[in-house]
């Protein structure tokens, strides 16, 4: 695993070299001029914009754009906005928020939504399959932002057990009904994709020998039948991160929350690409890093898989 390890790692790198000068290009090329509507009514200097270019090097070609932007991306100065903020200090102050919420919201994914998934698969056409089926069915249904003002309606105003709006610290406790908002479409999801792999690795010639060889049956579901059917799961959830992470735009406005998805709103609809290209950078080595964690621990949970 360890020869399996470094390798997956030194593939990363083209990867993550490729992805990230993708969205420098790309952002940096985006029509309009991101300093045009920074003056009020009136257009903007020709010595304004002349010198924001400079000062943010959009005057260069784009490859030394992206040179200069590893070098800052390695020694962890990003520079200042168009605002003239520190991009360092808006990313640490909204990023740990933003992880919180999304680690929060993929734990709520795996334990409702394998639960879930698991009981329905076990008890196929019966009483909890029917349940799991309609209300997986019912989340699926309806948007993140009418789960989000729903719950925030119902539990934070009508009943008062949580706060409608998340404090500035974002503690865990304000963060679950926002997470499982967050999390509310992909559990249903999750639930969905066991139930199909329970369903289908039960008929298999694994499961009717160790039940043939009279393995009790939370041996044979937990340790035979439940490893190989998290397989695909495992797969769902280990993207969820970066997704939820990148996602989390409407639930963090609902609940009032000052993580990343704000931040990338903002900074979106002002046109501060100073902020928009590292953002997306960090979410592709989440995706990268998550994916690598992913692919390792298909060996814990079905032995057959061998790292060559």
């Amino acid at each position: 695993m360890g020869r399996y390890t470094i390798r997956r790692l030194l593939q990363l790198i083209p990867v993550l070299l490729g992805t990230t000068f993708l969205i420098n290009y790309m952002v940096w090329q985006l029509p309009g001029d991101p300093f045009a509507g920074r003056c009020g009514q009136r257009p903007c200097p020709d010595s304004y914009v002349s010198a924001m270019r400079a000062q943010f090097g959009l005057d260069q070609p784009i490859l030394l754009q992206y040179w200069q932007f590893l070098k800052n991306m390695l020694s962890g100065n990003l520079g200042v906005d168009f605002n003239q903020v520190p991009v360092v200090t808006q990313l640490a102050d909204a990023w740990p928020i933003t992880i919180r919420l999304a680690l929060l919201a993929v734990a709520i994914e795996a334990v409702i939504g394998i639960s879930a998934g698991v009981l329905s698969g076990l008890k196929r056409g019966g009483f909890i399959d029917n349940v799991v089926t309609i209300s997986t069915l019912f989340l699926l249904s309806l948007p993140v932002f009418v789960t989000g003002f729903l719950l925030q309606w119902l539990l934070g105003v009508q009943f008062q057990i949580i706060t409608p709006t998340v404090s500035d610290e974002a503690p865990i406790m304000e963060l679950i009904v926002p997470a499982f908002v967050l999390a509310s479409l992909n559990m249903a999801f999750t639930a969905r994709l066991t139930r199909t792999s329970i369903v289908e690795n039960r008929r298999s010639d694994y499961v009717r020998t160790a039940i043939a060889k009279g393995l009790t049956n939370r041996r044979v579901v937990g340790v035979h039948l439940l490893r190989n059917s998290l397989i695909p799961v495992l797969t769902f959830l280990g993207t969820e991160v970066g997704s939820l992470m990148s996602g989390a735009i409407i639930t963090e406005g609902i609940f009032n929350i000052h993580g990343i998805g704000g931040l990338l709103y903002r900074a979106i609809t002002g046109q501060d690409y100073t902020i928009v290209v590292p953002i997306a950078s960090l979410l592709v080595l989440v995706y990268l890093v998550s994916n690598l964690l992913v692919d390792l621990l298909y060996g814990v949970l079905d032995p057959r898989i061998r790292y060559e």
